[in-house]
This record gives C-alpha cells, sequence and structure tokens, in this order.
C-alpha cells in the first residue's frame, strides 16, 4: 500500500534519556536521525483491515463501472434479462394477436364480399358465357387471401431488415466513438504525465545545483588525508542529510503529482463514460423513432391492403363477368367499396388495440433503462462516499502513528524522524519499537 510523502516528524527534544520505556537504548537527541517504515507501521495498526476492505470495496466498484463501458444495471444480471424477456414475450403475443385478428377479419369480410357478389350475380340470372356466381366469389376470396399472405410477409421481411441495418450502424458508430474518446483521454493523460516527469526533474536538478557548492565544500574537506576521525565522520553525515533532503523533497513531489495525475484519470474515465452514454442515448432514441415510424407504416400498408386484393378485372376493383349489364357492374363495384372500408374501419380498431399495448410495454421497458442509470449513479455516489471515507481513516492513522513515533523518539533521545523514503546512513530505526506500541493502540 502506498502512504503519503515521507513525513519529517520533529520531536522538540535535544537531550539524553536515561531510561527509555520502549527498550531501545538512548542515543544523543542533537545528532541523531532516526527513520521509521511507514508502511510496516500502517499495516500493523488496528485500523489496517478496516482500511483494506475499504480498498477492496472501492476496486470491485471501480471493476464494475470500467467492465460495465458506463452501464453497468443497478438489478441483478438475471433479474434484469428476466424482466427483459418477459416484456419481449407479451410484446411478441402481442404482435402475433393483432396479425391473428386482422387474418381473420381480412377472411371473414372476403367471405361475406364474396357470397354478396355471389348473390348480386345470381339475383341478375345466368349470362351466357359467364363464369358462375359460386366460382366468382370462391376466386375473389382464394385470391384475397394468397395476395395477403404474400403482402404481410413481405412487409415482415423488409422490416426485419430495416431493423437490423440501424442496430447495426449504430453499434458501429458507438464503437468508433468509445475509441476516439478514449483516444483523446489517452493523448491529454500522456501530455500531463510528460509535464509531470519534467517539472519532477527540473525539480532533482534546482536541488542538485543548490547543494552543489556545499557537496563540493564537503568532499573537499573529505578528501584531506590529515583530517581527524570526528570531523570526517561529522562531514560524511552533512553529505547524508544533503542527501536525505533532495531525495524526501522529490519523493513528495512525486506522491503529489502521483495524486494529480490520479485525479485526472479519474476525471477522464468520468468524462468519456458520460459522453459516451449521452451518445448513446441519442443514438438509441433516434433508431427508436425511426422504427416506430417505418412499423407505422407497414401497418398502414397492411391495414390498406385491401383495397388490391381482390383479383382486379379490367379497370380494376373485383372480378367481374365481362358479359353483365352496367348497372350489375356498378352494383358489384360498389359491394367492393362497402366491405372494403367496413374492414378498414374493424381494422383500425384492431390496430389501435396494438398500439395501446405496444406503448405500455415500451413504458415498461424504459423504466427498467431508467433504474439501470440509476444504478450506475448510485455506483458513482458509493464510490465518492467510500474514498471520502478511506481519506478520512488514512489521515487517522497517520495522525496517530506520528503521536507515537513522536513520543518513541522522545525517549531515545532522536531530534529528527523521517519517514522512510531512503534509510539514513547510521540513522536510528525506530519501527519495531513503533509497532509494539501502535499495535497495542485500541487494546
Amino acid at each position: 500500500m502506498s502512504v503519503c510523502a515521507a513525513a519529517l516528524l520533529a520531536t522538540g527534544c535535544s537531550q539524553t534519556t536515561s531510561s527509555p520505556s520502549s527498550g531501545g537504548t538512548p542515543v544523543r537527541g542533537a545528532e541523531a536521525i532516526g527513520y521509521v517504515r511507514m508502511d510496516d507501521l500502517v499495516k500493523k495498526h488496528p485500523l489496517y483491515p478496516e482500511l483494506s476492505r475499504l480498498d477492496d470495496d472501492m476496486q470491485a466498484l471501480q471493476f464494475k463501472q470500467l467492465a460495465a463501458s458506463g452501464a453497468a444495471p443497478s438489478l441483478p444480471p438475471d433479474q434484469l434479462r428476466k424482466e427483459q424477456a418477459e416484456i419481449n414475450k407479451e410484446f411478441a403475443a402481442a404482435t402475433e394477436r393483432a396479425k391473428a385478428a386482422l387474418k381473420a377479419k381480412q377472411d371473414e369480410y372476403s367471405k361475406r364480399e364474396a357470397e354478396a357478389i355471389r348473390d348480386a350475380i345470381g339475383s341478375a340470372g345466368a349470362i351466357g358465357g359467364a363464369p358462375g356466381a359460386a366460382a366468382v366469389g370462391n376466386s375473389v376470396n382464394s385470391e384475397f387471401k394468397t395476395q395477403a399472405r404474400s403482402v404481410q410477409a413481405g412487409a415482415e421481411k423488409n422490416l426485419d431488415a430495416y431493423r437490423k441495418q440501424l442496430v447495426a450502424h449504430d453499434n458501429a458508430a458507438l464503437r468508433a466513438l468509445q475509441n476516439s474518446l478514449n483516444e483523446s483521454a489517452a493523448r491529454t493523460y500522456g501530455t500531463k504525465s510528460e509535464q509531470v516527469q519534467k517539472a519532477e526533474a527540473d525539480f532533482a536538478l534546482a536541488q542538485a545545483q543548490a547543494d552543489a557548492s556545499e557537496r563540493v565544500a564537503l568532499n573537499a574537506k573529505l578528501s584531506n588525508l590529515v583530517l581527524d576521525d570526528a570531523t570526517r565522520e561529522d562531514a560524511r553525515k552533512q553529505l547524508n542529510v544533503l542527501d536525505h533532503k533532495e531525495a524526501d523533497g522529490l519523493a513528495a513531489m512525486k506522491n503529489r503529482d502521483s495524486a494529480t495525475l490520479a485525479a485526472l484519470r479519474k476525471q477522464l474515465r468520468d468524462s468519456t463514460s458520460a459522453e459516451l452514454d449521452r451518445q448513446a442515448a441519442a443514438m438509441q432514441a433516434q433508431t427508436l423513432a425511426k422504427i416506430n415510424k417505418r412499423e407505422s407504416d407497414v401497418r398502414q400498408q397492411l391495414v390498406t391492403q385491401i383495397n388490391a386484393l381482390p383479383v382486379p378485372g379490367p379497370n380494376g376493383g373485383p372480378m367481374i363477368p365481362a358479359n353483365v349489364s352496367p348497372a350489375v357492374r356498378d352494383k358489384l363495384k360498389a359491394l367492393h367499396q362497402k366491405y372494403q372500408d367496413e374492414f378498414t374501419k374493424d381494422a383500425n380498431v384492431t390496430v389501435a388495440q396494438f398500439n395501446k399495448t405496444r406503448d405500455e410495454l415500451q413504458k415498461r421497458m424504459a423504466l427498467i433503462t431508467g433504474v439501470d442509470v440509476g444504478g450506475q449513479n448510485a455506483s458513482s455516489q458509493q464510490l465518492d462516499a467510500l474514498e471520502k471515507q478511506r481519506r478520512a481513516l488514512y489521515d487517522q492513522m497517520l495522525s496517530q502513528i506520528e503521536r507515537e513515533v513522536k513520543i518513541i523518539a522522545a525517549r531515545r533521545g532522536v531530534g529528527v524522524v523521517l519517514s522512510q523514503v531512503m534509510a539514513p546512513s547510521g540513522g536510528v530505526d525506530l519501527t519495531d519499537d513503533a509497532e509494539k506500541d501502535i499495535e497495542s493502540l485500541h487494546e
């Protein structure tokens, strides 16, 4: 687990003690530099299991969000699929009922028209060379059924092909959009990362340059062969202090930069997901509108197909014997128009009932989709809450650890304590002593 920037823990003590309670050997505070392995201390803290649990929960939520591309359902997957399947099943059943009702009405009105034509021709009397009334009626009814089946099958096939074409186009457009958004986010993150790395390199160089004169002087002193041991040791310690100062400063900057990059990565991920969701919703709305428009057109065609169903004579309309009188011919045309109008009116009632059922099912499907989007929003809010809770808990743990380390350092006569970035040469390791006190914090 990563910890915050190496903290400088000044105890304010420069005296020695003769009986440290932590069991360590007292050292001279004016010269001693202590350090602790902060990662180890955090793991020994009584609250560390809770911190690990929060990390696991956050990772699980993040994985859930990424795996769903911006759109994981709040309902369990099996329940969501069950709800969608049930709605699709009801819609298919409603469609079949509407088709069956239209076909039954077509058959009924075709039969009634054929009987009316047969009666009209029969009442006019047989005309030489003309087909009988029964033959005319049966021919009209048979042709009506054949053409009705052909028109309906062709309309359904074309509608299905149109629907698949729109869905395929939307899927391709969304994939292209997602790739474009991901590439844009990657470029933004890469540019920021390069800027951060350059700033860190410039900072390290500036530190080295600032300490160069002092470092040169100390190295020159160490190169003096007649230098006494105490002065030589003091020069080495001063060089170590310079090394650790530069290392701690760079480490602190890297930790700040790491937090900045993490925040940018989250911002880019959230904005990319939000834009993809917005574009997907717009595409789905447009596609649904197009499909509904095409379905409406197809239904209108099915309702009005009766106009062309009877076998047309030379002038259109139902089959009429060639040698009937003009009066009979006009009567037969009027009968055809009458039954055609009655069927259209009756069929419109069935279509209206189907439309009502379809609209209700669409509302239910939209409600499920809305619950899904709400689940995503709830997931993001939960992740933010976990992150806030994790930061507060971690800060509390660090505060307690720093307090315990200062106490131990005072007992050991250590004036300055560094969290481990690079263990100071000759420094006093206070980690083991601190672990004992930290483990008993909540006992």
